[in-house]
Parts: C-alpha cells; structure tokens; sequence
C-alpha cells in the first residue's frame, strides 16, 4: 500500500514561491523547503525532478509578476507607464525586485525580454514607431536608468512605502521629458 501525499505539487510551488520570495532564489534548497514542509526532501523530489526544474518553474511565475506590473496602464505614456510598473514591483515584491536586480546571480535575461515586449509595445505607438532602434535603444536605456534608480531605492527601503503618487509624480518629472527630447 503507497502512503498518502503529504501535500500536492502545487501546495508544493506554492510553498517554495513563498520561500522565494522571502529569502530570495538562491536560498530555497531541497531540504531548506523540506523544513518549511514539515517532511523529508523524499516528497520534495518525488513532486518535482530537480531543484532545477522547481526554481525555473518559480522563476517564470515571478517573471509574469514582473510582467503584469510593467505593463499595467496608468497614464497614456508607455515609458512613464513602465517606470511606475517597475517601482510598484520594487515596493510590492521586494524580495522578487532584490532576487532579480539586485543579487550577484541575477536573472540578466529577464531584461532582455522586457526590452523585446516593450518593442512590440511601441510599435503600437504612433509617435515612438518613427524612432529609429538606435534611438528606443537609447530611450529605453535613460528611462530604464532613472527608474530602476528610484526602485532600487524603494526595494532598499531608502523611501519605505511610498504611495503611487509618489512614484508617478517622481517618475512623471523626468520620463516624459526623456521620450519627448528623443521624438524632435
């Protein structure tokens, strides 16, 4: 007679999620999940393949966050827009935003796959179509470079929760004026 599952794959992602995000992707080991589960590392493997397997998985579900913030509307300027999504990250998933952008063994991929969907993005935009790649090279680089500044200093607690509108209102000094200096 087999013995009963002590828990099922996704209690299992569920729980090494939560360990991710509060320790960080680095930290989540076989049998430091197996302590957060109550059990041996036999479940643990017996659920998923490797620990490989299982921090990939996590790693794409963190991704989708970082995605959803990034591309949630706010105002009617798509770089603004990610800036704000970048910030509200750092503040919501701090954990996430310091495992990503802030660890020696970052996920430097993910920042290219963001630069390939905010393309697709401003091809949509009338104004932002025309520029050549050189130039959304350069646009995305400045936005990029102020706004993971101020999220850096969110995740790092130098401003310890500050509203949306503070972070628009920061965002929104800069950013517009990048987008427009590029477009004359």
């Amino acid at each position: 007679m087999s013995r009963k599952a002590l828990f099922t794959k996704e209690e299992l992602y569920d729980k090494a999620f939560e360990v991710f995000k509060e320790e960080g992707l680095n930290s989540l080991t076989a049998r430091g999940l197996a302590k957060a589960l109550h059990c041996s590392s036999a479940p643990i493997y017996n659920l998923c393949n490797s620990m490989d397997n299982l921090k990939n998985e996590l790693v794409k579900k963190a991704e989708d966050i970082f995605f959803q913030y990034l591309f949630t509307d706010k105002t009617d300027i798509i770089f603004l827009n990610t800036g704000i999504g970048l910030c509200l990250f750092a503040r919501d998933e701090k954990a996430l935003f310091k495992s990503f952008f802030l660890s020696e063994n970052s996920h430097s991929n993910l920042l290219s796959k963001f630069q390939a969907i905010l393309n697709k993005r401003l091809d949509k935009d009338t104004d932002l179509k025309r520029l050549s790649c050189q130039a959304r090279d350069e646009l995305f680089l400045d936005c990029w470079l102020f706004s993971y500044g101020l999220a850096t200093l969110i995740a790092t607690d130098y401003f310890s929760n500050p509203t949306d509108e503070f972070i628009e209102e920061k965002l929104s000094a800069s950013i517009p004026l990048m987008v427009a200096d590029k477009l004359k």
